[in-house]
């Protein structure tokens, strides 16, 4: 055991710390990556805000509420080193990416390069651009497991490709992925970045999975767009995003929803109404003030460092033991890049005959929900099936052997 500031042991990481949370206590919670959940903490400060707005909701919206969200964005900020005056709240990724495609001024014939591992909001988000506004769609295939380099590759020749052909608009973004979510891998996309700068392509990131799961460093980045959940992985509730703009690009994004602070701006790095725009309407926005309590939480318990060491590995030794089990493979590439706090496992040939097409997925998840009391994402990755896991601090090898167990017994019922 060590010891926190305040002296008291803090516990080692595994089921120790279920009791910290409000799961089930017979729940098996390795799918943290879809909805994430905060502790009793978080959620006591959550209702504190809350009644706090009731008491005086005048007081609240006209002038407390935004002191208390400088404050937490003023967190973020020293978390992922940029300036707080780039970030605003959202309530999910799914509203950054609308928030950033639907209000950067595209003209017809623009270019994007997109990734075939696009979270599939943010796919149908640039099919309505694309259909609203006839930009061109560039989908990049990646059959994973792949090395790194394959997909700086992979990119890099549809750029040179594009960029070659005379006549033509050039590409005008890159949206990427920093961790997918289906497979639920890690993309080199500091290199991608880089690759898009060197060749005055705007990169949106869709960071979504990133905050809690791995460091981010915005300044070394240097995204134009960065968004990513504190909601998934940081210990908030939901919903909970943060939207970076550099503020070259401020000028041109505006709310999905506009409200009294809209400008027209010709320049993007007119910056003037940014933070106004982006200010979050009358709503319930205590997720947003959340976000210092659930980082005092971290740190009480060890730090990020701590908490992103065994998430990883407990995501890595979780999942050989369930591919052991299952006699199967990790989806992981030579280097060991592919695998943060979420690990992919391959599920052994079952029969799918007695299932709907497209059902198969749906089915082990509701029969791992309702029967076994657990719940991991299963997709279809090269005409193959596996099951995406999540480390947590609360989850040790048990819970993995518990899954293995599951999906032999599901399999089985299925080959029956």
């Amino acid at each position: 055991m060590t010891l926190s500031k305040g002296d008291e042991p803090i516990p080692k990481f595994g089921r120790a710390y279920r009791k910290d949370f409000s799961l089930e206590s017979s729940y098996i919670p390795v799918n943290h990556g879809s909805f994430g959940t905060f502790p009793h903490v978080v959620k006591e400060q959550l209702r504190k805000y809350q009644d706090e707005c009731e008491l005086q909701p005048d007081r609240w919206y006209r002038y407390e509420k935004e002191l208390h969200l400088k404050r937490n964005l003023d967190c973020i900020s020293r978390l992922i080193h940029c300036d707080a005056k780039d970030l605003a709240f959202v309530q999910n990724s799914s509203q950054a990416a609308n928030t950033v495609l639907r209000s950067y001024p595209f003209k017809k014939g623009d270019k994007i390069i997109c990734l075939q591992t696009a979270y599939v909001n943010v796919e149908k988000t640039l099919l309505y651009i694309r259909d609203k506004y006839g930009v061109q769609l560039l989908p990049i295939e990646l059959n994973y497991p792949l090395e790194d380099e394959e997909v700086v590759q992979k990119i890099r020749e549809v750029i040179e490709a594009e960029h070659a052909k005379i006549g033509e608009p050039k590409i005008i973004m890159g949206v990427i992925d920093a961790i997918c979510s289906a497979p639920g891998v890690r993309l080199p996309f500091e290199s991608i970045a880089s690759l898009l700068k060197q060749h005055n392509i705007l990169s949106l990131i869709d960071g979504a999975h990133v905050l809690g799961q791995i460091e981010i460093d915005i300044e070394a980045l240097d995204p134009d767009f960065f968004f990513t959940n504190c909601h998934k992985w940081l210990y908030t509730p939901r919903g909970c995003t943060i939207l970076y703009v550099a503020k070259r690009n401020q000028g041109y994004i505006h709310p999905t929803t506009i409200n009294f602070a809209y400008e027209h701006h010709k320049d993007g790095a007119i910056t003037s109404t940014f933070n106004l725009e982006l200010s979050p309407p009358t709503i319930d926005c205590s997720n947003y003030l959340c976000v210092e309590t659930a980082l005092k939480y971290r740190e009480s318990i060890g730090g990020e460092e701590k908490i992103r060491q065994y998430t990883h590995d407990i995501a890595v030794k979780g999942g050989q033991l369930v591919a052991e089990m299952l006699g199967t493979r990790v989806m992981e590439n030579s280097t060991k890049t592919l695998t943060a706090s979420m690990v992919n496992v391959e599920l052994p040939h079952f029969e799918t005959s007695k299932i709907q097409n497209g059902q198969v997925a749906p089915y082990i998840i509701k029969k791992l929900v309702y029967e076994h009391n657990m719940t991991a994402l299963i997709y279809e990755n090269n005409g193959k099936y596996w099951i995406r896991l999540s480390g947590q601090i609360y989850v040790d090898l048990n819970d993995f052997k518990a899954v293995g167990e599951a999906l032999l017994s599901i399999i089985q019922e299925l080959n029956k």
